[in-house]
């Protein structure tokens, strides 16, 4: 894939196909340790937890309070779009304010969370929400699990800021760096530590994560403002209330199409859980993490594309950005196809991976995943286009249309299918409209720009 992406960028070679193609052979090559670690961990947690119900919680608290950080109002992916056209004038002055503004109110949301969960969390039944019984893991343990998670996350919220910034910087793939080097320390953990109290386990396991997720994100946040930012790193007396707003108004729209995608991609777990059961949730990581391979590797090779489209866009450069949209969009078919000729080994690579712990393959439930995979990869083209030119009216008004079409369709489809692929089949449906409709405004909106036109809806 390396070798055609050289040569399609070849073809129109210029300072932002260089920036896409060296982050993204980056990124890939440090995903493939990723995805390494990755998988030798799934079945790492499969010998920590020996019960596979509390590994189905463990999953779903990650999935759950990990929905916290779409909460940023938007600031994260703010900052992202307005410290680009900064970094390319050299503003110092600018940069910093939209920085300090940035963490600032970061911070603020941190600090009201952080107070209100220490006193709101207690009063919660926690093992009611994510459908376990208190004879598998203690309402106590829980509480304290959820609150660990909790703070270890709501921390990570603020020092994440960071990746944006490193976006804007078209230096992406460091933030894959980051994320192999979080999941290598879980890894190192549940692989060496041994202990047959379950309820220890679990609370360890949350200080561990709280560590593993943030220690590389305050390395990189120091190393990041005494070296390559050194005068513009955040200061209070920066805060300037009207680049805050700025912030706010362009993050805003992407907090909205945040929630909006999160509540149809990254609530299955939590579905599985409350309408079938939280063991379940262990067999939809296996298929999920099989099928969402090729999509993993194919995101990253978009992950620098946001960034250098707004670049491209502020050059007023729409004829390299349509050309990149072509392009893509021919990535993307590859892709498709290398999800549907995956189905046939599937049960040879599921038995090698998890060994005793290996499942037995269910083709229906393959061929749905390799459509939901297909339409995950073909989302991440459309939406990395359309966020880097910063218009997100179609996302907002069809992702919105497909929240409202998920939630009713899972509980529809759980009746009729009376298993958990339907969340995932809900998801599909959910995903469809989107995904239709997003290419035709992009075809039309870059074609009208290349033109010299401004009339497009």
């Amino acid at each position: 894939m390396v070798e055609v992406l050289t040569k399609l960028t070849n073809k129109f070679k210029n300072e932002n196909s260089k920036i896409i193609l060296n982050n993204a052979i980056g990124a890939m090559v440090i995903k493939g340790g990723g995805i390494i670690v990755s998988f030798l961990t799934f079945p790492a947690y499969m010998e920590y937890f020996s019960s596979q119900p509390v590994l189905g919680l463990w999953f779903t608290v990650l999935s759950v309070l990990s929905w916290i950080l779409t909460f940023d109002l938007g600031i994260g992916n703010g900052l992202r779009n307005h410290l680009v056209p900064t970094l390319i004038n050299n503003d110092t002055i600018k940069t910093k304010k939209y920085v300090s503004s940035a963490y600032v109110a970061i911070a603020i949301v941190v600090i009201f969370s952080m107070i209100t969960a220490f006193i709101v969390f207690r009063f919660v039944d926690w093992n009611y929400f994510f459908n376990i019984s208190t004879d598998v893991v203690s309402r106590e343990t829980l509480n304290k699990t959820v609150l660990l998670v909790f703070s270890g996350i709501m921390l990570q919220f603020l020092l994440k800021l960071i990746t944006s910034i490193l976006y804007a910087m078209q230096r992406s793939a460091l933030n894959n760096l980051l994320g192999l080097i979080s999941n290598f320390l879980i890894l190192v953990y549940v692989s060496f530590w041994n202990n047959e109290d379950i309820e220890l386990s679990l609370i360890y396991l949350a200080g561990i994560y709280i560590l593993s997720i943030n220690i590389p994100l305050l390395v990189i946040t120091v190393r990041i403002f005494s070296k390559q930012l050194k005068d513009c790193k955040p200061e209070l007396n920066y805060f300037d209330k009207e680049y805050a707003k700025d912030i706010v108004k362009l993050g805003g729209a992407f907090f909205w199409v945040q929630i909006m995608y999160m509540i149809i991609v990254i609530t299955n777990e939590f579905l599985i859980s409350l309408l079938v059961s939280p063991s379940m949730v262990v067999d939809y990581q296996i298929y999920n993490k099989v099928f969402s391979l090729i999509g993993v590797f194919f995101l990253l090779a978009l992950t620098p594309v946001w960034s250098a489209v707004t670049k491209a866009i502020s050059e007023q450069n729409f004829k390299w950005v349509n050309q990149l949209y072509k392009n893509l969009k021919i990535f993307a078919l590859i892709a498709v196809i290398l999800q549907f000729l995956m189905i046939p080994f599937l049960q040879l690579f599921i038995d090698i991976w998890l060994g005793k712990n290996s499942i037995e393959v269910n083709y229906f439930y393959c061929f749905i995943f390799a459509i939901y995979g297909s339409l995950f990869i073909w989302n991440g083209v459309i939406s990395s286009i359309a966020n880097g030119i910063g218009q997100l009216k179609t996302q907002t008004i069809w992702l919105t249309v497909g929240v409202i079409v998920k939630v009713g369709a899972s509980w529809y489809f759980v009746d009729i299918f009376n298993s958990w692929i339907a969340i995932v089949i809900a998801n599909i449906i959910a995903m469809s409209f989107y995904c239709v409709i997003q290419p035709f405004w992009l075809s039309r909106f870059l074609k009208e720009k290349e033109l010299g036109g401004n009339n497009y809806v």
